[in-house]
């Protein structure tokens, strides 16, 4: 494998990917159809549900079928997607094209860490998955930023020709997962039957939890870290809104926002050294007081709160994710890495549509308060929990 090749192919899927233009004014195009806030919540909600159904076994059709076609897969799921949101403004039909948008996130969930880690691994520079990891994060905020920055075009266009500049882009990832190599495929025995195989994937992933609880917990944290700050993220388009930004100017302080995620991911890289529990426990304390201010009525503060909780949010999950890719087996990898993104799927299934309900009939900075007392509650209760000795890796899951 070239590994140069196949790291500059990884980094361009991360570009392409990252540029979600409708993914940053969603939730104005449907308040701009029509329909209420609560009803986001509910759309939002079933994203997560399908997500959470589908996570774990997207995990187990990656490491059964490939990391590459997995990827391709994505891109042609996330077209359709996009295609049902342009065809109806029925509410049934906009719920069908959210399941799909998350499932072409459960595809790619896994399989990009897993298809990573292996290259690594097979070239014998696996102890650089932490800086690449970083890397990757680091090119898709980036560009997620320049989306927001292009909203301003975006909801001049209108969610029709937003959707179908969607459609383009989850064309071009599955081009460009083509052109990636799918190492470890040896690894695959063909010959046995799906059910020995699912049965496999189900032994294993129970057998981590239990042996690994450690590593559990710190994908529960990753899970309420991250959902945190996604409800901030989905309701500032709402908030920015009504403190007088017009809706097409609201990826301006959103593209601001974005850059406290791009520092996070920056940092990331360099927590390396700093013990675990004490990063997840002040972590913790900063992300949920900064969720908490993320309602402030004075623009300026309330960006730079979501920003700074947005780079807290990305900091943890990449040290976290290295501490646990050090001891996912490579047969199971990309099921470990959605098991950790099916943590995240429930904690946005329950609080979604409660934070939703909760901004609509109270208010956007009411629920934000609440939120962020939950995120730095748990965050530091499972932080506290946390052993000082480092893990030792299980034998039964190492290659």
């Amino acid at each position: 494998m070239n590994i140069k090749k196949q790291l500059q192919n990884l980094y361009l899927y991360e570009l392409i990917s990252g540029f979600q233009i409708v993914d940053v004014v969603w939730v104005v195009f449907l308040l701009q159809r029509g329909f209420s806030i609560a009803q986001v919540g509910i759309a939002e909600g079933v994203f997560h549900m399908v997500s959470m159904c589908c996570e774990i076994p997207s995990g187990m059709v990656a490491d059964l079928i490939g990391r590459k076609r997995t990827l391709v897969w994505s891109g042609l799921v996330s077209a359709a997607g996009a295609l049902c949101m342009i065809l109806t403004d029925a509410f049934p039909m906009i719920l069908v094209a959210m399941g799909l948008n998350a499932l072409s996130y459960n595809l790619v969930s896994g399989s990009r860490e897993a298809l990573t880690y292996d290259s690594l691994l097979e070239t014998g520079i696996q102890e650089d998955y932490l800086r690449v990891s970083a890397t990757q994060e680091q090119l898709y905020l980036a560009v997620f930023a320049a989306a927001n920055l292009f909203s301003v075009v975006t909801v001049s266009l209108g969610y029709e020709k937003g959707y179908l500049i969607s459609m383009v882009q989850g064309l071009c990832c599955s081009i460009v997962a083509f052109r990636l190599w799918e190492p470890r495929r040896e690894n695959v025995k063909e010959k046995e039957t799906w059910g020995r195989i699912l049965k496999k994937h189900v032994i294993e992933s129970g057998r981590f939890v239990v042996t690994h609880r450690e590593a559990a917990r710190r994908m529960l944290v990753s899970g309420v870290a991250a959902a945190g700050y996604y409800i901030v993220f989905m309701l500032l388009q709402q908030h920015f809104v009504e403190k007088g930004v017009h809706a097409r100017w609201v990826g301006i302080p959103l593209l601001l926002v974005s850059f406290g995620g791009m520092l996070g991911a920056s940092l990331g890289e360099k927590t390396g050294q700093v013990k675990i529990k004490s990063l997840l426990f002040v972590g913790g304390v900063l992300e949920g007081l900064l969720i908490v201010f993320s309602g402030m009525q004075a623009l300026p503060g309330c960006i730079l709160a979501a920003g700074l909780a947005h780079g807290i949010s990305e900091m943890l999950a990449i040290r976290i994710g290295d501490e646990n890719q050090k001891i996912f087996s490579g047969e199971v990898r990309a099921t470990m890495v959605s098991v950790e993104s099916m943590v995240y799927s429930v904690v946005m299934v329950a609080f979604s549509p409660v934070i939703g309900w909760l901004a609509e009939y109270f208010s956007i900075s009411w629920a934000f308060g609440l939120l962020g007392m939950f995120v730095g509650i748990v965050v530091c209760l499972l932080s506290l929990k946390e052993r000082k000795e480092t893990f030792q890796i299980d034998r039964r899951f190492s290659d």
